[in-house]
């Protein structure tokens, strides 16, 4: 009988590795099978003295041989033997055992008329068969071969010897042989459809279902086998810069589709030697197997790989991506995981677009800013947190006009902390709400003790904006707690503040406004889409930023500028102040533009509550500026919050 194989066996490697696993799945049934019918042949051949069965009790015992050694390769050499190779093998054995049987069998019923030596042909076919049953009825293209040879030749020499008993034997064990074959088929069939559905639920469970990419789970079993192995492993921390922006604005097909062409770029640049996943929003990791220099070019090439904007229904989008690496080679997953992050994070410190790879000290500044964040959480509680202020004044009456409120943070171990360090880390964890009404609040208690005409400024963060914090209410609650005038507070943003909700923000601002607070854009001359707000935004203030002042005492580009900045906030009858001015220089080219207020370390640094209030008591006029101005270090100036 002629019986196929099934194409999903031999077209599937993994089915077919599994299959041919079973096929060796019991290592003691063939050798104790073979030695059972190799002794039943040795009996008979001294029962009867007859050659034929001494020679094939010598036959099946090779064939035993043959197949225990093709066992023992495949328990020891799995791995430099083909698949096929061991396919072929157990099949070769099977069939020569079934064909000796079969000879065997049919020989004693033809050749000799002692019902003992009838009597162990029959029971030893038919158990012979039944083992087949048993051991390889979900391989039928096996099996079916196996019983046709072991049944057909020996149930018809039963036949031929018309002796009635024999010849209902036969008919039994042709029955019992359909019945094998069918069964084996029906077997075969359902446990294909188990395997591949226990096999796409797998799949299922560690693939990414938008990129078709391996998920989390699949992603650290995939690097978990390969440092098993102690193969040389690199991981790239993937992660789509202002993914969130886009997601939030154009919505979530965008943001999914999106996903499906990072996936895309990044899998056209990997090797057979790596594997991809996304392990969750826009995080992609890739596990690679190549050595460290042609690691970097990798990493550069993906980095490169988004110059080219996206494309994703009607909108063209501008993506970047940043990159960690780390060598992952005789580290733990969650390690290698954590410095892969870790470079990611300093990559996105750095200015986003770009790959670092990871470093020992970017640990040390890892555990260095869990400490500072678990500190954080108690500095207002125990009273760490204060207010400096830095005098605005105005140019005409020559007397501060305003006081710029700036966080300090006086840890009780390591001392004054800069702004730079703990606000960015505020602003990543949400504590920057805490900071932000905390800044308000006190500033607003200070601005009790001053004059009226005395005006404070506190800088808001983008993340106080968000929909979940009341930043409307914290400033009214203060506002009534205080009895300060409202207009004597100015919320100072800037026009990063719009990048994550505009309209919100926009909205947001209009509400303070209306509670008779004023607005000033901060660090204005920084941003390439400064103008445009001006039509947008309630502005009541504006700031030149620090970094423009800088240049214009030399710069005859930068005086055009200022002209210019001058003469558009005069017409639109918005008050300027010059931030950032620290030397004589400066100050004689900034008093020709005649702005409303000017602020720097030439006329005053920021000083905390009890000698700000020296200052204002006194009446302090203007500083003369006819001395070389004092270094002082850039960082001291920070925004509060």
């Amino acid at each position: 009988m002629k019986t196929r194989a099934p194409k999903a066996v031999l077209y599937d490697p993994e089915l077919r590795s599994v299959m041919v696993r079973a096929l060796y799945g019991t290592p003691l049934a063939i050798p104790v099978g073979m030695a059972i019918a190799t002794t039943v042949i040795a009996a008979c051949a001294g029962i009867t003295g007859d050659l034929n069965f001494a020679l094939l009790s010598a036959a099946m015992g090779l064939i035993g041989a043959f197949r225990l050694v093709a066992q023992y390769l495949y328990r020891r050499r799995q791995s430099s033997i083909s698949t096929v190779a061991f396919e072929r093998l157990a099949y070769a054995g099977a069939w020569a055992t079934a064909f000796t049987m079969s000879c065997f069998g049919a020989y004693a019923v033809t050749a000799h008329a002692d019902d003992r030596i009838a009597t162990l042909a029959v029971a030893q076919t038919i158990g012979y068969i039944a083992g087949i049953a048993g051991r390889n009825s979900s391989r039928p293209f096996i099996s079916n071969v196996q019983v046709t040879f072991a049944a057909l030749p020996f149930a018809g020499a039963l036949i031929a010897s018309q002796i009635p008993a024999f010849v209902v034997i036969a008919g039994a064990l042709l029955m019992t042989a359909m019945l094998t074959i069918s069964s084996s088929n029906v077997i075969h069939r359902v446990f294909v459809s188990n395997f591949l559905k226990t096999r796409d639920l797998q799949t299922m469970a560690t693939t990414d279902s938008i990129t078709l990419l391996l998920n989390r789970r699949g992603f650290i079993v995939e690097v978990e086998k390969r440092l098993a192995s102690r193969e040389r492993v690199h991981i790239l921390s993937v992660d789509v810069d202002d993914f969130k922006k886009i997601n939030d604005t154009l919505g979530h097909d965008v943001g999914d589709a999106l996903l499906s062409e990072v996936a895309l770029r990044i899998a056209s640049a990997l090797a057979p030697c790596d594997k991809a996943a996304r392990i969750g929003g826009d995080e992609f990791m890739i596990a690679c197997g190549r050595a460290s220099d042609e690691v970097a070019t990798l990493a550069a090439r993906i980095v490169d790989l988004f110059e080219e904007p996206v494309s994703i229904a009607n909108a063209t989008l501008s993506v970047s991506v940043s990159i960690g690496v780390t060598n992952a080679t005789g580290e733990s997953v969650e390690r290698a995981l954590k410095h892969s992050d870790l470079a990611l994070y300093k990559a996105k410190f750095e200015g986003k677009n770009r790959w670092l790879s990871y470093a020992p000290e970017m640990s040390e500044a890892y555990d260095n800013r869990v400490r500072l964040e678990k500190d954080l959480s108690k500095a207002i509680t125990d009273n760490q947190m204060t207010l400096h202020y830095q005098a605005i004044y105005n140019l005409r009456g020559r007397t501060i006009i305003m006081c710029e409120g700036l966080l300090r943070w006086n840890h009780p171990t390591r001392g004054l902390i800069s702004p730079s360090d703990f606000i960015p880390l505020a602003e990543q964890n949400g504590f920057i709400k805490i900071l932000g009404a905390y800044a308000i609040e006190q500033a607003l208690t200070d601005a009790m003790t001053w004059p009226e005409p005395i005006g404070v400024n506190v800088n808001v963060s983008a993340k106080q904006f968000h929909r979940d914090h009341d930043l409307v209410g914290i400033i009214q609650d203060a506002l009534r707690r205080t009895a300060v005038a409202p207009h004597r507070l100015t919320m100072e943003v800037t026009e990063t503040t719009l990048a994550e909700d505009k309209d919100f923000v926009i909205e947001t601002l209009h509400r303070i406004r209306a509670l008779g607070v004023k607005i000033a854009l901060d660090d204005f001359g920084t941003g390439y889409s400064s103008l445009s707000y001006f039509a947008e935004l309630p502005i009541d203030l504006l700031k030149i930023d620090r970094a423009f002042v800088g240049s214009i005492a030399i710069s005859s580009k930068a005086k055009s500028l200022m002209k210019a900045i001058t003469g558009l906030a005069g017409d639109l009858n918005v008050p300027m102040v010059v931030e950032g001015v620290e030397t004589p220089e400066q100050f004689d080219a900034v008093t020709r533009f005649k702005p409303h207020g000017i602020q720097g370390f030439l006329l005053a640094r920021p000083l905390p509550k009890d000698a700000i209030d020296l200052i204002i008591d006194r009446r302090v006029a203007l500083p003369a500026v006819d001395r070389p101005a004092p270094s002082v270090a850039h960082q001291d100036r920070s925004s509060a919050a």
